[in-house]
């Protein structure tokens, strides 16, 4: 009974992602190649500007505005990226609304922001896997518009597993996870073949991190030749199971479709 009872819980899910066509769309700003999106409320408070990071297996809200509209930290969790683990206060059974879009029963860790904050001081949370994973969704990063709901772009179609809570797709250069928060392709247990001085730090929301550069093979998907040029390469291995991240600003538009575990790259 237990198991019937789980498996009816994954197809209802798998029902609610798939219902309807396109049911919400809204205006994105694109910095640098991230998407941010005005226009978000949390638990009926806003309007505030989030990032929109598929990189992210969880959503993140600075921690005074957490204070200001009354979240309460009910667990603390640890909070990974490419330079290691903090661990920072949390809260559950959030609403969060985007335009027509609403996801309820929202998990925020709340910290501070600074990696992001650095170079866009407005930027006051993060929308991560555990908004986006919930629906289908395309970022047009030429068109600046994010639009939820089922869609049949062309382009070149590719298979997602979730590793770590974050989609990963299979390419020429290992697996990569779709990361719509890095500024460049960044590979994993690969030591820089450039100058040492051309080294520099990385800023996460988990510390920092020493990187240099190498002179990548290409990149290609599905047999699809990508991109070719220099990526971040880090000599260590801190995120399990995969071998660096794509930057989704190599491509004009990302349709994700959770309903079907597939990606098209525009």
């Amino acid at each position: 009974m237990k198991t019937i009872l789980i498996f009816a819980r994954i197809l209802l899910c798998s029902l609610i992602i798939a219902a309807g066509s396109l049911f919400g769309e809204v205006r994105m700003q694109v910095r640098d190649g991230h998407p941010i999106v005005d226009g978000v409320y949390v638990n009926g408070h806003g309007p505030y500007r989030f990032l929109v990071d598929t990189g992210a297996d969880v959503n993140l809200i600075e921690t005074n505005l957490a204070r200001s509209i009354g979240l309460s930290a009910t667990f603390r969790r640890q909070l990974a990226s490419s330079a290691g683990v903090t661990v920072v206060p949390g809260g559950d059974g959030i609403e969060v609304l985007l335009d027509s879009v609403k996801a309820e029963r929202q998990e925020f860790l709340f910290c501070g922001l600074e990696a992001f904050r650095e170079h866009w001081p407005d930027i006051q949370g993060l929308l991560g896997q555990g908004f986006l994973s919930q629906f289908d969704y395309r970022l047009d990063l030429r068109g600046k518009r994010l639009a939820f709901g089922k869609q049949d772009p062309s382009g070149t179609r590719a298979r997602f597993r979730m590793i770590g809570g974050r989609p990963v797709v299979s390419t020429s250069l290992g697996d990569l996870v779709l990361d719509s928060g890095a500024e460049r392709l960044v590979l994993f247990g690969v030591e820089p073949n450039m100058n040492p001085g051309d080294r520099r730090e990385m800023r996460t929301v988990a510390g920092y991190l020493r990187i240099g550069m190498v002179f990548s093979k290409p990149l290609a998907i599905e047999g699809r030749k990508i991109w070719r040029g220099n990526a971040v390469a880090i000599p260590k291995r801190n995120e399990p199971g995969v071998d660096g991240l794509l930057p989704l600003r190599l491509f004009n538009a990302v349709y994700v479709c959770n309903s079907e575990g597939y990606v098209v790259f525009e």
